[in-house]
Parts: structure tokens; C-alpha cells; sequence
């Protein structure tokens, strides 16, 4: 798929509803009624509501205007310009009679011929439609998805649509020289037309040779390019590019542009009130609370997402590899409530051998999804694998999954300690530790005198496990004691978001022999995800 058909993809899928077939207009009309949806169509509207709504957010993200240029091998095919005052995009392309329009709401304008009007859809801004169009040009273009992804989180937790111009131009604000500065990437300096610009040629993109972006002096993205010069490469994750063959690029200018939005009726296409009942909106009220820039710092994450698609590709873990069965001696059984909303508790059974063995099991049940059946995760460290086993009406499946590696991970914390008074969980005598920085605070109530400690979890009773661990560099004796202890109970708050607190309470401990026999399940490896990425 081009890369102006990716964006045209949303306007000519969910505007090209009018048509002069009477027997069309008739099935639609059918189906509406079917589907209990009538057509709606509002008065014209003029100016730009969308520019009233969460404007500060909008301002301080969208700084520059820019116009943006995308050529598919060499041929002009689509030119936007972006307008930050008004913070709109006007589009022209070979492909519609006149110019469209996007707002920062997600809403498109387009010109219908017939009604000599333009309308306006405000599909963008469902779920699917705020992933699905920014998401293939990062698969096509290879852009590192991890600041992509902080925005979309940023801008969804300040009630923001995100993604209202499908991502061409929120790269521009997105993507900075440091998001390319891992070993994926080759940094140079280019001079050109007395100006001095920094480019980074990709690395270890099979079937992309010669791809690359360049930023100039004021560390502004100005070019996106990509040579897609085979259709074999391997795949690494669950792959939406579709681009053909050729070179694909985009060009940002940054000089002045004046977008005004023409006079639209709004409508619904056929179907929209289904689609937004089924996905939804990434739009949510305002987090309770400030985020700092730190909360979606992705400096440290860089590749990651990479380096796990590839660590699932090359999963090799097969079913005759995993032991005969998984052994337990003790159930230890919690609840787990999230910002105090009791109704949506969830149990969580932990597994635990202590007899040596390199593994542990959990069990997550939804109260709700109880009597429709229960799954088991075994993290299993000799395999470095995680195997699901799942049960359900009358069936016994197990899926293996490889655990991805992360490396380069800086898991130094930094917090204050403080001792709060004692309290009994359980007929245990529990020390209450309190940890906090700038951030959270956590409450860990523990005690040294149950059969089982966190080294069971953390250590899998073994020394291999430990050392695989990627554990918070805490002070040794502190670590010690928590090794040697067993939480009962842990009360999380974030001090930005209240959305994130939540609490784990101990419900009981039981000497419980639990075993897990693998001939008793049937594979389903062929639909784990290093399989389905390899096909």
C-alpha cells in the first residue's frame, strides 16, 4: 500500500458512502434500520469548534507550521499543510476534487460533488482509527515505535484524540535527533545548500538498505525516506507494511501556512454508532493529577520493542522441551483492587514450589469470567519461557511463549525509608516498610515467620533464577530482608495519577500439592507468537 493511499485509506473507506444507485441507497437504508442506526446529519457548522477544546495541551505539542511533501518513487503524491494556530491541515491531492481538510478532533472534511458541501466524519477519533493509519507508516517507514507510543500515552491521559492527523504530521513533533541514537542507527553530518543537517542511515533493516532520516540544524525532522528493495525479508512482529516496492518519502518544510476550515455538515456514515459502541475512544477524561515530561522519557527504552518482535520471532521452544509436569507445594492466594473500585477485584493464586525447582505459576481470575474457565502462566527459567494453560469449556490447551530479553535496563531507585507500626495479616506479625520518592509511595507489609518468602518467587528457590532477575538496586540489607520475607499485603500510590494505585492484600496461605501435567493439555504452538511471526 502507498503511503498516500494509507491516509486516503480513512477518507475513501468512510466517505465514499454517496453513490447514485437507488437499489445502494435502499440497502443501506435496510441496514440502518436493522441495526436500529438512523442516518444523521447536523446544520452547518463554520469555524473551528475543535480548536476550543483542550487548546493549551494542543498548543504546547503542535509548535510549528510545516508543509509536508510525500513522493512515492520520486512522484509528488500528496502535500499537506499543517497550521498551528489553527491547528488544522489542509490536504491536496491528485486523487480528490478538492482540498480536504483534518481538524485536531479526528474530524475529515471532505468535498461531496453531489451536494456541492463539504461534510465532515469524525471517525479518526475512534480507537481503531487513532492506531491503525500512524501505526502502518511506522511499520513502513521502520520509525522506532517507543516515542510514538509515549505520546499516544501522554496525549490520551490529557484527554487529548490522539493521532487526529494520522501521524504524518505528529511525527514532525514527535521524532527528535536522540530517538535515533542506539546501535540500529549510523549518525552523520551532511552539508547541503550551506546548511549542515544530521542523518542517521538505518542499520539491520533487512529488505531496507539505504533507508534513513535527516534532521537539520535546529533538530527538526525535514525527511523521512525508505528503499523498499525486496518482498522477502523477514518478519518481525505482526506486520502492517504494505508498501510496494520503490522508494517512499516524506518531506517537512517549516514556513508560514494559513489553513481555514470551510463550512461542513456533519454526518455519520453507515454503521458509525455500532463501530463506536464496539471500539470506543482512546479519548478519556483528564488524569487526576500532573504528569512530568519524565513519565514518557523513552531514553531508556530505546529498541526495546524491536529487540522483543525478534526474541518472539526466534522462539524455539517446543512442546517436548517442557518437563513432564509443573510440581507445587503451597497456593498462595491474593486480591488485587485497582483505585479502590472493589467491583472490578481481581484474585491472584500464586503457585509456589520450594523444593528447588526453577519455576513458578500464577493465576489471574476475573470474577466476572470465573465460570467460563481459568488459565495458569508457568514462568519457567530453565526454558526462559512463559507456558499458558489454559482450560475451557471441557478443553485443555497449553501455548508456549518465549520470554523477550531486555537488556540496558537502569533499575536504580531512589526513595526514602521509613518504618510504620505493625500489623497482623493473616495471624502473621507483619513489619510495615515504607518506600517513596518523588513519584509513588509504597507500603510493603511483610513477615519472616510463613513457610514460604519472596525468594520463592524472585529466586525460584535457585541461583540461576536470581541471577536472571532484573531486581531494583536496593540496599543489600534491605534486599535481604524482603528475599527472606513474604509481602502480605502492598498498598501503591502514584502521586500524579490516582488512576494507578492500587492494593494487594493476602487472602490466605495453604500447604496445597498442586500438579500440572502437560499430556493432559493439547499444543497450541502453532498459534504462539514466535509462529505467527514467523509465518
Amino acid at each position: 500500500m502507498k503511503t498516500k493511499h494509507i491516509i486516503l485509506v480513512l477518507i475513501g473507506l468512510f466517505l465514499s458512502i454517496n453513490t447514485d444507485a437507488q437499489i445502494f441507497k435502499k440497502l443501506k437504508e435496510k441496514a440502518n434500520k436493522a441495526l436500529g442506526i438512523e442516518s444523521h446529519e447536523e446544520s452547518l457548522t463554520f469555524g473551528n469548534s475543535a480548536l476550543q477544546i483542550n487548546t493549551d495541551a494542543k498548543k504546547a505539542f503542535y509548535k510549528e507550521d510545516v508543509v509536508i511533501e510525500m513522493f512515492e518513487n520520486n512522484k509528488l503524491t500528496q502535500t499537506q499543510y499543517f497550521d498551528k494556530d489553527e491547528i488544522a491541515v489542509r490536504i491536496e491531492d491528485e486523487k480528490i476534487v478538492k482540498s480536504g481538510y483534518n481538524d485536531s478532533e479526528g474530524f475529515i472534511y471532505a468535498y461531496n460533488k453531489k451536494t456541492d458541501q463539504y461534510e465532515k466524519l469524525s471517525i479518526v477519533a475512534l480507537q481503531s482509527q487513532g492506531m491503525m493509519a500512524p501505526t502502518m507508516m511506522l511499520e513502513a517507514y521502520k520509525l522506532p515505535p517507543e516515542p510514538f507510543m509515549a505520546s499516544l500515552e501522554k496525549h490520551t491521559n490529557q484527554g487529548l484524540t490522539p493521532n487526529p492527523f494520522n501521524g504524518i504530521v505528529e511525527f514532525s513533533s514527535i521524532y527528535k535527533p536522540e530517538n535515533f541514537r542506539h546501535n540500529d542507527f549510523k549518525e552523520s553530518k551532511l552539508k547541503s545548500n550551506g546548511k549542515t543537517y544530521t542523518k542517521f542511515d538505518f542499520y539491520n533493516q533487512a529488505g531496507h538498505e539505504g533507508s534513513y532520516v535527516l534532521f537539520d540544524d535546529k533538530n527538526r525532522l525535514v525527511e523521512i525516506y525508505t528503499n523498499k528493495s525486496t518482498t522477502s525479508q523477514p518478519s518481525e512482529g505482526f506486520s502492517m507494511d504494505m508498501m510496494p516496492l520503490g522508494e517512499s518519502r516524506i518531506k517537512y518544510d517549516y514556513k508560514p501556512v494559513d489553513v481555514k476550515l470551510p463550512p461542513a455538515k456533519e454526518v455519520k456514515m453507515a454503521g458509525q454508532g455500532m463501530m463506536e459502541m464496539i471500539f470506543g475512544s482512546f479519548k478519556i477524561d483528564k488524569n487526576n493529577g500532573n504528569s512530568d515530561d519524565d513519565d514518557y522519557d523513552t531514553s531508556k527504552s530505546k529498541g526495546m520493542v524491536k529487540s522483543i518482535k525478534k526474541s518472539l520471532k526466534n522462539n524455539k521452544i517446543t512442546n517436548d522441551m517442557l518437563p513432564e509436569s509443573y510440581d507445587f507445594d503451597y497456593v498462595y492466594k491474593t486480591t488485587f483492587v485497582q483505585n479502590s473500585k472493589k467491583s472490578n477485584a481481581m484474585d491472584m493464586n500464586f503457585l509456589v514450589n520450594t523444593k528447588n525447582a526453577n519455576y513458578n505459576g500464577a493465576e489471574y481470575i476475573l470474577k466476572e469470567k470465573k465460570a467460563q474457565g481459568k488459565s495458569i502462566m508457568i514462568f519457567d527459567l530453565d526454558l526462559n519461557a512463559m507456558v499458558m494453560f489454559m482450560e475451557y469449556d471441557n478443553q485443555k490447551m497449553l501455548q508456549i511463549h518465549s520470554i523477550p530479553e531486555v537488556k540496558d535496563i537502569n533499575n536504580q531507585v531512589d526513595f526514602t525509608i521509613k518504618e510504620l507500626p505493625s500489623k497482623t495479616i493473616l495471624g502473621f506479625k507483619c513489619t510495615v516498610l515504607q518506600l517513596e520518592n518523588e513519584k509513588h509511595i509504597i507500603k510493603a507489609y511483610h513477615t519472616k515467620n510463613a513457610p514460604i518468602s519472596l525468594s520463592n518467587f524472585f529466586g525460584f528457590s535457585g541461583s540461576k533464577g536470581s541471577k536472571n532477575l532484573n531486581l531494583p538496586d536496593m540496599k543489600p540489607r534491605l534486599l535481604k530482608q524482603f528475599e527472606n520475607s513474604l509481602v502480605m499485603e502492598m498498598q501503591y500510590e502514584d502521586k500524579k495519577r490516582k488512576k494507578n494505585n492500587f492494593v494487594i492484600t493476602a487472602k490466605s496461605l495453604e500447604k496445597e500439592p498442586t500438579k500440572i501435567k502437560k499430556t493432559e493439555y493439547e499444543s497450541m504452538n502453532m498459534f504462539s507468537a514466535g509462529n505467527m511471526f514467523k509465518n
